[in-house]
């Protein structure tokens, strides 16, 4: 069983050389520290981060052979829009992921992992994390992926769900009421049993309806 909070920060007041927690089966592990990047400049309408703010800073993580190789998240499209999505962002570090990097499925049915696995995915692409180390925790620089270009749309209503290729470590926080999952042992293993939040982000504006666009005119005209 994972060690609950308080005796987390004796060992890590008593003896810091047996390090965090980065795997599930207790294995101790000495961190390297790094310092967050600076933020994405790219706006838009729907902006997403599982830790409860955009660029969240992770304060711990799990490693890829000790918590899972993909971590990822469910979201609901509750904006009444159908979104275009725009860029990732993924706490992370480690060498560079095959050709199934970054993951994405428009709709999953409802607020729980996919069927399958990663390779199931309906889009996904290769990336280089910025942090190449395999060894930085937790892992707080971001990695944003401009996926603009991919024509890659979330239908109103849908349970879309995205995440990445976990090469190295991926950053997580204390479980804060977002289920998110890792690939461990051939199957979506939810890191609510574990206590923790995985940490992931994504940015969509959202596309405009003719209907939309035709008020939006109107709107514009009182204006000139």
């Amino acid at each position: 069983m994972r060690a609950v909070a308080i005796l987390l920060a004796v060992v890590l007041l008593a003896a810091p050389a047996f390090g965090f927690e980065n795997s599930k089966t207790d294995d101790p592990f000495i961190p390297k520290a790094n310092q967050p990047n600076s933020p994405s400049g790219i706006r838009a309408d729907f902006e997403y981060n599982t830790g409860g703010s955009l660029d969240f800073v992770p304060d711990t993580g799990g490693s890829f052979d000790g918590w899972g190789e993909w971590f990822i998240v469910t979201v609901y499209n509750d904006t009444g829009m159908n979104l275009h999505l725009k860029e990732f962002g993924f706490p992370c570090c480690g060498p560079p992921t095959g050709a199934y990097g970054w993951v994405l499925w428009t709709d999953v049915g409802g607020m729980h992992a996919p069927a399958g696995n990663a390779m199931t995915a309906e889009h996904y692409g290769m990336f280089t994390p910025v942090d190449p180390s395999p060894d930085t925790f937790p892992p707080t620089v971001y990695t944003y992926i401009d996926v603009s270009g991919r024509a890659l749309v979330v239908p109103a209503g849908a349970y879309f769900c995205f995440g990445f290729d976990n090469t190295g470590n991926g950053g997580q926080t204390s479980y804060n009421g977002v289920d998110t999952y890792a690939w461990y042992d051939n199957m979506w293993d939810p890191d609510q049993g574990w206590l923790r939040t995985a940490i992931l982000q994504v940015k969509a504006d959202y596309i405009m309806t003719p209907v939309d666009e035709s008020t939006w005119g109107v709107i514009k005209a009182f204006y000139r």
